[in-house]
């Protein structure tokens, strides 16, 4: 079996009951946003594709345990180097270790994963993910809209690529456009 269809079987496995907005849904969106801005770009497809489908099984926010990761690499005919190349990729990936890309590759997997925190998908993605924490829908320092302005408005101007740079911006203009309606019925302005 390819080394690709073997990591996406095995990430549908891990990613299978996810109620967090980390599920195989995400996971392919991500996929198919890294295929689309390594268009015309000199990199390691198969590294860059391997780490897209494996960034998020050892995610902390997720609990699960180190390791894995690891011990899926090592049972794909790949190289140790490459291996290691992959789990470079997926270490720069989190916008909560502040990571700066130190390789195309790290650059076009972190757009493709914050491409999909932000616009609809994202604000979708960030409710559900505070439902499934318990986090409060109201204007606190711990709520899903506070999300927001800790981290999803700033993603579009992180951007490294041309392309996730114009699809970032429409995004970003979208969510904008949410609070403000959000804002305005909250406070009732809006009657």
């Amino acid at each position: 079996m390819d080394v690709i269809q073997a990591t996406r079987k095995f990430v549908e496995t891990i990613h299978a009951d996810d109620q967090t907005g980390h599920d195989i849904a995400h996971i392919e969106r991500v996929v198919r946003l890294v295929e689309r801005l390594m268009e015309n770009e000199p990199v390691d497809r198969t590294g860059l594709l391997l780490a897209a489908y494996l960034h998020d099984v050892e995610d902390h926010k997720l609990g699960r345990p180190k390791g894995l990761v690891k011990q899926h690499l090592a049972s794909l005919d790949i190289t140790e180097e490459r291996a290691s190349f992959v789990e470079a990729l997926i270490d720069e990936v989190s916008f909560s270790k502040g990571m700066t890309p130190t390789t195309r590759e790290s650059e076009i997997l972190q757009d493709a994963d914050r491409l999909d925190a932000i616009g609809a998908i994202g604000i979708a993605r960030t409710f559900q993910f505070a439902g499934s924490r318990g986090t409060p829908l109201d204007l606190s320092e711990d709520s899903a809209i506070q999300h927001f302005q800790d981290k999803l408005l700033k993603l579009a101007l992180m951007m490294h690529t041309a392309k996730a740079k114009q699809l970032a911006m429409s995004r970003h203009a979208f969510m904008q456009q949410f609070l403000e309606q959000f804002h305005e019925e909250w406070d009732g302005v809006d009657i």
